[in-house]
C-alpha cells in the first residue's frame, strides 16, 4: 500500500503477514460483531426484559381491576408491544449494512508500534495504541475494542494459520500494554 510508509518506518513490513492483513467482511461478521457488543450490554437486555414483565403485569392488573373491560386493555398493551417489536425490527432492518459500503467491504489492517492502520476504499483510520481499550477474541474473530460501542472486527479466516492469529494478539495485547505503561509514567 502506498500511503503505509509512516508505519513502514516503525518496523512494520509486508514479510510480516501477521500485523498486515487483508480480508472483506461479510453479513456473518457484522452479526458476530453485534452479538459481541450486545453480550457486553447486559443493561439493554435487562431493561428489555423488564419492559415486557411490566406490559404483562399491568395487562393482568387491569384484568383484575376492570373485569370484562379490561379485554379491551389487554388487547391495548398487546397491540402497543406489537407496535414497538415491528418499529424495532424495522430500524435493525434499516441498520443493516450494504455490501460495499462503508463496513462490509475490503479492509487492509497494520498494526506498528505507534499503533494501528485501517482502511478500506471508502475510509482511513489510524489509531494509536491508547485508543484502544481492549483487545478481544472469540472463536471466529478478533475484536480491538475502542470503546463500549466501537470495534474493530478481524476475522480470523484472514489470517494464515492459527499461530499468525495468535501473533497478531499478542502483537495487539504487547501495544496496548506499553501505550497504558506510557500513561501511568
Amino acid at each position: 500500500m502506498a500511503r503505509a510508509g509512516r508505519f513502514v518506518d516503525e518496523g512494520l513490513t509486508l514479510d510480516t503477514p501477521a500485523r498486515a492483513l487483508h480480508f472483506e467482511l461479510l453479513p456473518a461478521d457484522y452479526r458476530a460483531m453485534v452479538r459481541h457488543l450486545f453480550a457486553r450490554a447486559s443493561g439493554y437486555r435487562w431493561s428489555f426484559r423488564i419492559f415486557i414483565f411490566a406490559s404483562v403485569f399491568v395487562a393482568f392488573l387491569g384484568a383484575a381491576l376492570l373485569g370484562r373491560n379490561g379485554r379491551a386493555f389487554i388487547a391495548g398493551v398487546l397491540l402497543g408491544f406489537l407496535l414497538i417489536v415491528a418499529r424495532w425490527l424495522l430500524s435493525l432492518r434499516q441498520l443493516q449494512p450494504r455490501p460495499g459500503g462503508a463496513w462490509l467491504c475490503p479492509y487492509d489492517v497494520q498494526l506498528s508500534d505507534g499503533g494501528m492502520r485501517v482502511q478500506t476504499p471508502n475510509w482511513t483510520c489510524d489509531v494509536p495504541w491508547h485508543g484502544v481499550v481492549a483487545v478481544e477474541e472469540t472463536g471466529t474473530h478478533c475484536f480491538l475494542r475502542i470503546d463500549n460501542w466501537s470495534v474493530y472486527t478481524i476475522p480470523k479466516r484472514a489470517f494464515a494459520s492459527d499461530e499468525a492469529v495468535q501473533q497478531f494478539i499478542d502483537f495487539a495485547h504487547e501495544g496496548v500494554a506499553r501505550s497504558r505503561g506510557r500513561n501511568a509514567e
